[in-house]
């Protein structure tokens, strides 16, 4: 079995899952007050909004990134770009749900930021690193 350095999705998938994992369980402890898919939600360090929703979310993906990186190149690779695409719809929805009395993902600018820069990141690298060799004739 290789390492998990020896493969950029592997450590993009190890390092943004485990943030995402962070930030799901912090949420948890920023949103206990609130409803589960609250608007507004609660900022995380005074700038992330979040509910518990959001929370679920971020959790579900950061474990399909960390159980990816662990299982191997491959799985690592399809994972950044499935999460990454996930993240990029979540940011372009959020960008009309925010301040809206619908947003059920609690999203704010930050938020959005968060994802957009997620996104961007984890596509740029399942697109663009550990390809197969290409077999010429």
């Amino acid at each position: 079995m290789s390492s998990v350095t020896e493969s950029a999705n592997r450590v993009t998938a190890l390092v943004i899952g485990g943030c995402y994992l962070a930030i799901g369980a912090l949420g948890f402890i920023v949103t206990s007050s609130v409803p589960f898919t609250d608007p507004i939600g609660s900022l995380l360090v005074g700038v992330v909004a979040l509910n518990s929703l959001q929370n679920v979310v971020h959790l579900a993906l950061g474990a399909a990134l960390l159980v990816a990186a662990l299982a191997g190149r491959t799985a690592a690779r399809v994972a950044t770009r499935v999460v990454g695409t996930i993240l990029l719809l979540l940011g372009i929805a959020g960008l009309f749900l925010a301040s809206r009395d619908y947003n059920v993902f609690a999203v704010n600018a930050a938020a959005n930021l968060l994802h957009f820069a997620s996104a961007a990141t984890l596509l740029a690298v399942g697109l663009g690193t550990d390809r197969a060799p290409s077999r010429r004739a």
